[in-house]
């Protein structure tokens, strides 16, 4: 049968070996595992998953919110950090996907930083607010072999150097 513990008090579990083991039918399903000082490990030989009805999974360091993932309650998740946000891959590189289809990869080649475009065709844009205005300041096209489009002018400090045989320039009609 079921086994209930309803106390007034806390439940304590204190097991000299280190590790309270959950078991369902004899197969262990969860080890809390302890290092006797400070370290706690949950092993599980599945997922772990942590339901939250109230939408926020927070992880704290001493008390203090090191991680906030807060979900909207429909489809979106933020990470939410008093400091920084760091993605450290040992990989090299970052992807993101929209429903699992990469769209963008970031990739330390040598550190160099590279993006890419990973969908074919497509281009990469940056886009801002010029004065309350939205803006795509430059536009790469892929499908165009990087075909580059800046929506205002392109000021070269140092020299300019053009390996194609077509150059095509327009004035404007004070001269300038």
């Amino acid at each position: 049968g079921d086994l209930t513990l309803d106390v007034a008090g806390d439940i304590i579990l204190d097991a000299d070996g280190a590790n309270v083991t959950v078991k369902d039918g004899g197969t262990t399903t969860l080890d809390i595992v302890s290092n006797g000082t400070t370290d706690v490990t949950l092993d599980a030989p599945g997922d772990i998953i942590l339901d939250a009805d109230g939408a926020n999974v927070t992880v704290k360091d001493g008390g203090t919110t090191t991680l906030d993932i807060v979900s909207n309650g429909t489809t979106d998740v933020t990470l939410d950090a008093p400091g920084d946000i760091i993605l450290d891959a040992d990989g090299g590189n970052v992807t993101i996907k929209d429903g699992g289809t990469s769209i963008l990869d970031i990739a330390n080649s040598s550190t160099d930083v590279e993006l890419t475009v990973s969908t074919a065709d497509k281009n990469f844009a940056i886009k801002g607010t010029d004065g309350s205005s939205a803006i795509t300041a430059l536009d790469i096209d892929m499908a165009l072999n990087g075909k580059a489009t800046f929506s205002g002018d392109v000021v070269v400090t140092g020299d300019l150097t053009v390996s194609g045989d077509d150059i095509t320039m327009g004035t404007n009609t004070a001269g300038n």
